[in-house]
């Protein structure tokens, strides 16, 4: 069903673009770059298995074995969770620590993460062509460079942890979803303050993100295009509005669309764009599927453990949203 999704998005866009042009841009390939995605999306998975280390040991709770993070990693890249990899973080830490609240806070707290390395460096890249008055389209740039630090100033502020204590008690047990989320976006609090101790989440996360940005240039390299690093980041940042971690399906169907036409919105021409995206979605999304589907049946008995814990809770608990 994921694929079928992609490659009716694909198809959609093709067609918009026109037969002809795709066919054209598909006819001329540049093989070697072609090992700059492989390569570097197989260094982008343990990378991220360190961040999601680091993570998992926030309330206290003790370090998970590689094994572990590593089947999870992998698993929650997959094409095939209906809920997306972050529901395969949160049952997993659930059935390990037995703690549902601890377990929803660090999985927001990665998304978290991921958006704490990669939306500055997109908002600091964005103010720069604003101030150069680039050819790129402003209603593209000003979100990222005025409402990225907008909104991290206002989540820092309102996530301090006596007022996360204060609004948990307005909202009461049955917003007790937002509370979760609220406590997982004032976990990033601890990062700042400890940045040796969580050294792993920053530095994992930073070099995932490289990682998988030098994958998305190795597409647009393969079929001819060489917009430069600052566009590449923000066409590659506005792509992933959503990480494909917290979509579902692996972000099947958005992804090609929204990186696709982030690419056009930065001036280049939709063809190539199109053809670059399929590169990179070739290993980012198809060529995971295998890997991914082998780590979730390995996790099974794990998960199995997250859903009795979840059949056992009362009744009280079950009603609870989020």
């Amino acid at each position: 069903m994921a694929t079928a999704i992609a490659a009716f998005a694909v198809l959609a866009i093709a067609k918009a673009t026109g037969a002809d042009a795709v066919g054209r841009a598909f006819s001329h390939v540049d093989p070697p770059w072609i090992a700059l995605i492989a390569g570097a999306e197989m260094l982008a998975y343990p990378a991220y298995g360190i961040g999601y280390r680091s993570i998992a040991r926030v309330h206290g709770h003790a370090p998970l074995a590689l094994l572990i993070v590593a089947r999870v990693v992998v698993a929650g890249f997959g094409p095939f969770a209906i809920g997306g990899g972050f529901d395969i973080d949160k049952q997993v830490l659930y059935a390990l620590d037995e703690d549902e609240r601890s377990a929803r806070v660090r999985v927001v707290a990665l998304g978290v993460l991921e958006w704490a390395v990669l939306a500055p460096t997109t908002s600091v890249v964005s103010i720069v062509f604003l101030v150069q008055g680039a050819n790129i389209l402003p209603s593209l740039l000003w979100p990222w460079a005025v409402a990225v630090p907008a909104g991290f100033a206002f989540g820092l502020w309102a996530t301090t942890e006596r007022r996360v204590e204060r609004l948990s008690r307005i909202l009461g047990q049955r917003h007790d979803w937002l509370a979760r989320v609220l406590e997982g976006v004032g976990v990033l609090h601890t990062l700042i303050r400890n940045p040796r101790t969580y050294m792993g989440a920053w530095l994992g996360t930073t070099v995932y993100w490289a990682a998988d940005i030098g994958a998305f240039y190795g597409g647009l390299r393969t079929f001819g295009l060489d917009p430069g690093l600052g566009k590449v980041i923000l066409a590659y940042a506005t792509g992933y509005a959503a990480t494909r971690r917290s979509l579902p399906l692996g972000g099947a169907g958005v992804t090609e669309v929204l990186m696709t036409y982030s690419l056009y919105w930065v001036r280049e021409p939709l063809a190539p764009a199109l053809a670059a995206v399929v590169a990179y979605r070739a290993f980012n999304f198809l060529l995971a599927a295998t890997p991914a589907l082998i780590a979730r049946r390995q996790l099974a008995p794990v998960l199995a453990i997250a859903d009795e814990l979840t059949r056992a809770k009362p009744d009280s608990a079950e009603g609870n949203p989020g």
